[in-house]
């Protein structure tokens, strides 16, 4: 679902976590990203960070600064849905002077055997992005409910570029 002519990249890996990034190839502001993250033995569903309304609520407000001053990001939740044993949350974020940025995110939990694991798919786009990449990213990222199997093919992918550096997707 990735769109054939972006590019992949990867941050360090630390064994604990690992970023995997995909973006187009010309200049832009718009991407996916999928995050695995390591979670305590306490963390065994989602439902340990809270209910979805409660998780996004706190997300969001997390990230608004517009109510300091002078005003700094303003960040407005637009949705937020549990399905499929996924978190989905859509909100926007906007920087002073700077144009608004979409973003769409899908949380999920998966067990190694040994330990859980946090997987974070978000795909962003900017207003003037909108048109060219608006329906590739929330294709990816959120509006697909029959997501999982794509989820975990995506996680599944950026798993094996986290656990064996020598892997390189590449698109055809």
């Amino acid at each position: 679902m990735i769109p054939q002519d972006w590019q992949v990249g990867s941050g360090d890996n630390n064994g604990i976590k690992s970023v995997t990034g995909f973006f187009p190839a010309e200049p832009s502001r718009s991407n996916v990203t999928v995050a695995i993250t390591g979670l305590g033995p306490d963390f065994t569903r989602l439902e340990s960070f809270g209910k979805v309304d409660e998780f996004a609520e706190t997300l969001v407000s997390g990230l608004d600064r517009s109510w300091q001053r002078p005003p700094g990001v303003k960040a407005k939740l637009i949705d937020s849905k549990a399905a499929n044993g996924l978190y989905y949350i859509d909100y926007t974020l906007q920087n002073p002077g700077e144009t608004l940025r979409h973003l769409f995110t899908v949380l999920g939990m998966a067990t190694t055997g040994w330990y859980n694991r946090l997987y974070t798919v978000t795909g962003q786009y900017v207003d003037e992005d909108s048109l060219k990449y608006g329906s590739k990213i929330e294709k990816v990222s959120f509006k697909d409910y029959n997501f999982l199997s794509s989820f975990t093919t995506l996680v599944y992918v950026c798993t094996l570029s986290y656990w064996v550096p020598s892997f390189r997707l590449t698109f055809t």
